[in-house]
């Protein structure tokens, strides 16, 4: 069954709505995931480790390898790692981790109450809002992250250059830091290298110009990738999806757009 997918791109983040996902290729991307299959199981692909089926909600770390697929509906939720999402980045840093009990339940509770309003841009921020508080501060099974302000600021300036790459020695040395030093505290902070969060912004600016109906090769330049074929390798390594997928795939970028569910 071809699945049909529903996205909202938020902020740094955003909310992923499919019925019949199918079997998903292993990626790893810039941002805190968190799977809730709605009807059927999930079938969980951990680095160095044989697939199992689950039920409940799965949490990846930023920049972890894995790979989530089912073949029912499922929601996601996608949370930036330093901000809405570090409490959850900090509860599952480096690692895929199976959500159970009360944590579990809040979380597919948010998901479901999603559901049953109309998929816009208000309702994915809500659903985001409610995620990011199943893993705020407030007990030792859910450590705070603490991130250097530098390494925060280096981020947002990258971020604000995307999809250009400009040399990290400045960017290190207008925050007082070695590129070297920069480096070492971003991948102490996010349990991955730097050049993987730039990789990331890359992609972003490609995958937004596809949603704009933009063409894939030009998509691509808008990226700063090589071509085309470039850009569909980094894709797929950095979201688990193809191009192709991504243009097919119903978006909603303003507050105002307003469309059906594709899941009861």
């Amino acid at each position: 069954m071809t699945a049909r997918e529903h996205t909202a791109l938020v902020g740094g983040g955003g909310v992923h709505v499919v019925e019949g996902a199918g079997a998903a290729r292993r990626h790893a991307l810039h941002l805190v995931k968190l799977v809730v299959p709605v009807d059927g199981p999930l079938e969980v692909e951990r680095e160095g480790e044989r697939p199992i089926a689950v039920r409940a909600p799965v949490l990846t770390g930023a920049g972890v390898a894995h790979a989530v697929g089912s073949p029912g509906a499922t929601v996601t939720a996608f949370l930036p790692p330093d901000g809405l999402g570090a409490g959850a980045q900090a509860a599952a840093r480096g690692r895929v981790v199976v959500l159970e009990g009360a944590q579990a339940e809040r979380v597919r509770g948010a998901a479901l109450d999603a559901l049953r309003g109309r998929f816009d841009h208000a309702a994915a921020r809500e659903l985001m809002t409610a995620c990011a508080r199943a893993f705020a501060p407030g007990g030792a099974s859910r450590p705070r992250l603490q991130i250097d302000r530098r390494v925060l600021r280096a981020m947002r300036r990258l971020a604000e250059h995307a999809p250009d790459r400009p040399p990290l020695g400045p960017l290190a040395a207008a925050e007082g830091l070695s590129r070297s030093r920069l480096s070492h505290l971003f991948h102490d902070a996010f349990g991955h290298p730097l050049r993987d969060y730039v990789t990331f912004l890359r992609v972003m600016s490609a995958v937004r110009a596809l949603v704009a109906g933009i063409a894939p090769a030009r998509a691509a330049l808008a990226g700063g990738f090589h071509d085309q074929a470039h850009l569909a390798r980094a894709i797929v390594a950095t979201l688990g999806r193809t191009p192709g997928a991504i243009a097919r795939s119903h978006f909603v970028q303003e507050p105002a757009a307003s469309v059906r569910r594709v899941v009861p």
